[in-house]
């Protein structure tokens, strides 16, 4: 039903009308700027693509099917996101570590 509602409306045989980066982001400019948290915060097209291809690899779609959902022609180029999300995980548990200290000494203890 989506692609007959957008049949024809592609000047370049795409299946839907893709418009610039330009309109792309003036859209996410107008919609941050009614969202109380990304007021004043320079919402773009990279920024959303980035956040959705870090976002459906933490909830576990696969490299190649991401890969395949953005375009990219070379899977190292999603492989990008992976090892952000990597670092990212790293950075989280540092700031939780000293929590796991004394549960690490008792484990230990027990051997």
């Amino acid at each position: 039903m989506i692609i007959e509602k957008y049949a024809g409306l592609s000047k370049d045989g795409k299946v839907f009308p893709v418009p610039s980066n330009t309109v792309c982001n003036d859209s996410l400019k107008r919609i941050s700027e009614q969202i109380d948290c990304l007021k004043g915060k320079k919402v773009t097209f990279h920024l959303a693509r980035h956040t959705f291809a870090t976002l459906f690899l933490s909830e576990g779609v696969p490299l190649e099917s991401l890969s395949k959902m953005l375009g990219h022609k070379n899977i190292a180029t999603t492989q990008i996101y992976a090892k952000i999300l990597n670092e990212k995980v790293g950075k989280d548990m540092q700031k939780v570590s000293h929590r796991f200290k004394g549960l690490e000494r008792s484990f230990v203890a027990s051997l």
